[in-house]
C-alpha cells in the first residue's frame, strides 16, 4: 500500500504543480468566475482523466454491464436536472463492498458497489449521486486549488490522492496521505471542504427534487452512516473523505423540508441492480440462497421479483445451471411480458455452460428489440469469441468502441476479436487503449508502435494510429 500511496502522490504532484505554471500562458478568465484564472474547465478535464487512468490502474473495477448501464443510467438523468451544462462525464463502479462515492475534476463520478448493499431505496443512492455531481458543477476543485493557491499544491495533491486510497478500501493510508502535509494546512483546507459539503448536500437536495424524487433521502441515507459509525466504530470510508456531523444532517433534513416531497414506489431497476450486487458478495451460495429466500417471505411485488432475481443468480453461480433456467423462466412467464434482465439470465447461465449457440439466439432476438444494447452485445460477442467466431463478433463491437471509447472491458474484448480474425494492427491497438486506460502508459506506447509495424502500407490506418499515438504521448506527458 505504501507503493500505491508514492504513486498517487507523485503522480498528483506532478500535475498540480504544473497547473500554475501553465496558467499564465493559457486561458483569459471569464468574468465572475475567479476559478477560471488558475484552472480552465478543459483543464479540470484533462486532469480529472489522467486521475482516473492512474484509479483504474490501482483499484478493482466493477465488471458488469448491467450493473454500469444502470448506474450511467442513473447519473445522467439526475446531471440533467442539475447545474450542469453538457455534461461530459465518465462513471466508474468501484469494486467494493464500502460505502463510498466520489468526483474529482472534469466530471468523473464514482460509485462503491457498497453503495447498493447499504442503500434501502433508489432515492438513496440517489441522493449520494445528486452530491457527487454538485461537486462538479460548482466547480469545488478548482475553487480549493484556488484557495491552496496561497500554500502550495501539495495540499490538494495529498486530499486527492487521498481519495484514491480510500476508494480502494485503504481508509487508514488516506488519512495518513492528508497527514503528511503541514497540520495548519490540513485544517484550513478541510475547513473549506466541510463548506463544500454543505453547498453539494443544499444543490444535491434541489437536483433530486428537480427530477422528481425525494430530498430528504440524502439525510435519511447520512443519518445511517452516523449510527453506523456510533455502533461500529470504525467510520464508513464515505465519511473520510466527505466530513460529516450531527449538525450538517440537521442541516440538511431541514433544508429537505422546505422541498417538495413526491410519493416514491419501489422502482424495478434498482431492486435488481441491488439484488445483482448482493449475490456477488456474500462469501458462499448457501448464504447468499438462505437470505433471498428470507427476503421473499417478508417482501412482495417489485421487491419479490428482485429477490426472485437474486435466488437465479445465486444458483447460477453454484452452477446450478436447471435451477437458474427454471428460475430466471419463471420469472418471464410471471411477468407476462418481456424483461430483458431475465432474458440475459438465461444467457448468462447458457454462455456458463458453453451452450453458444443459444446464447447468440436469444441475443438476436433481445438485438431486435433493443439494438447496440451494451449489455446484450457483451454477452453475443463473448459466445462469438468462445465459439471461435471472432469475425460475428466485431460487428457487435466495433459500434462499442466508437460509442464506449473509455471503456477498456470493451477494448479488450476488441482486441481478442480482430487478434483472432488476424487484423494484428487493430488488436495492438486494442491493447494499447486498455493500458493507457488503466494507466499503464508506456506499455501503451509500446502497443501502439507494434500496431504501426503491423499497419504497413495502409494510409489511412497508418494516419489513425499515428494521430491517436501522439495524442495518447501528449496525455501521458502534458503538464497543466
Amino acid at each position: 500500500m505504501i507503493a500505491v500511496t508514492r504513486l498517487s502522490l507523485l503522480f498528483l504532484l506532478c500535475l498540480l504543480s504544473a497547473a500554475g505554471q501553465a496558467q499564465s500562458a493559457n486561458d483569459l478568465p471569464e468574468l465572475g468566475d475567479p476559478t477560471v484564472a488558475v484552472m480552465s474547465p478543459d483543464q479540470e478535464h484533462r486532469l480529472g482523466r489522467a486521475w482516473l487512468r492512474q484509479l483504474r490502474g490501482q483499484t478493482p473495477i466493477m465488471d458488469d454491464a448491467l450493473v454500469q448501464e444502470y448506474v450511467e443510467s442513473l447519473v445522467y438523468r439526475l446531471a440533467s436536472y442539475s447545474d450542469l451544462n453538457e455534461p461530459d462525464l465518465a462513471i466508474v463502479v468501484i469494486n467494493s463492498s464500502a460505502i463510498n462515492a466520489f468526483a474529482v475534476p472534469g466530471g468523473v463520478i464514482g460509485l462503491n458497489a457498497g453503495l447498493f448493499l447499504n442503500a434501502e431505496s433508489e432515492d438513496e443512492v440517489a441522493g449520494v449521486v445528486a452530491h457527487e455531481i454538485a461537486h462538479v458543477s460548482q466547480r469545488h476543485f478548482a475553487r480549493r486549488y484556488l484557495d491552496s493557491k496561497r500554500r502550495g499544491p501539495a495540499v490538494l495533491a495529498a486530499m486527492l490522492a487521498s481519495i484514491a486510497l480510500a476508494v480502494a478500501g485503504a481508509a487508514d493510508a488516506g488519512m495518513a496521505g492528508m497527514a503528511a502535509t503541514q497540520a495548519a494546512s490540513i485544517q484550513s483546507q478541510l475547513a473549506y471542504s466541510r463548506q463544500n459539503e454543505y453547498e453539494a448536500d443544499r444543490v444535491g437536495m434541489q437536483t433530486l427534487a428537480n427530477a422528481g424524487m425525494d430530498p430528504s433521502a440524502m439525510p435519511r441515507f447520512f443519518e445511517r452512516m452516523l449510527e453506523q459509525q456510533r455502533y461500529a466504530g470504525d467510520p464508513p470510508e464515505f465519511l473520510l473523505t466527505h466530513p460529516l456531523t450531527e449538525e450538517r444532517v440537521a442541516d440538511s433534513r431541514a433544508r429537505a423540508r422546505n422541498l417538495p416531497h413526491p410519493e416514491t414506489a419501489p422502482s424495478l431497476p434498482f431492486e435488481l441492480v441491488r439484488a445483482r450486487v448482493q449475490a456477488r458478495y456474500f462469501e458462499t451460495p448457501e448464504r447468499a440462497r438462505q437470505y433471498f429466500q428470507e427476503r421473499l417471505k417478508k417482501v412482495s411485488g417489485l421487491e419479490a421479483q428482485a429477490a426472485r432475481y437474486g435466488l437465479a443468480l445465486t444458483e447460477l453461480r453454484a452452477d446450478r445451471y436447471d435451477a437458474a433456467r427454471k428460475a430466471f423462466n419463471d420469472l418471464i412467464a410471471d411477468e407476462d411480458g418481456f424483461q430483458p434482465w431475465y432474458q440475459l439470465g438465461l444467457m448468462e447461465v447458457d454462455l456458463d455452460q458453453g451452450r453458444y449457440p443459444a446464447v447468440i439466439e436469444r441475443g438476436r432476438r433481445l438485438l431486435d428489440v433493443n439494438p447496440r444494447d451494451y449489455a446484450t452485445s457483451l454477452v453475443m460477442a463473448r459466445a462469438y469469441l468462445l465459439s471461435k467466431q471472432p469475425e460475428q463478433a466485431l460487428p457487435l463491437l466495433e459500434p462499442l468502441v466508437l460509442s464506449r471509447p473509455g471503456d477498456p472491458g470493451v477494448w479488450s474484448m476488441a482486441a481478442d476479436a480482430w487478434g483472432n480474425t488476424g487484423d494484428q494492427a487493430r488488436a495492438h491497438r486494442a491493447r494499447a487503449e486498455v493500458l493507457f486506460l488503466r494507466g499503464r502508459d508506456d506499455q501503451a506506447l509500446r502497443q501502439m508502435e507494434f500496431a504501426l509495424k503491423e499497419a504497413g502500407d495502409q494510409f489511412s490506418l497508418r494516419s489513425k494510429l499515428t494521430a491517436r499515438g501522439d495524442e495518447m504521448e501528449r496525455l501521458s506527458t502534458e503538464e497543466f
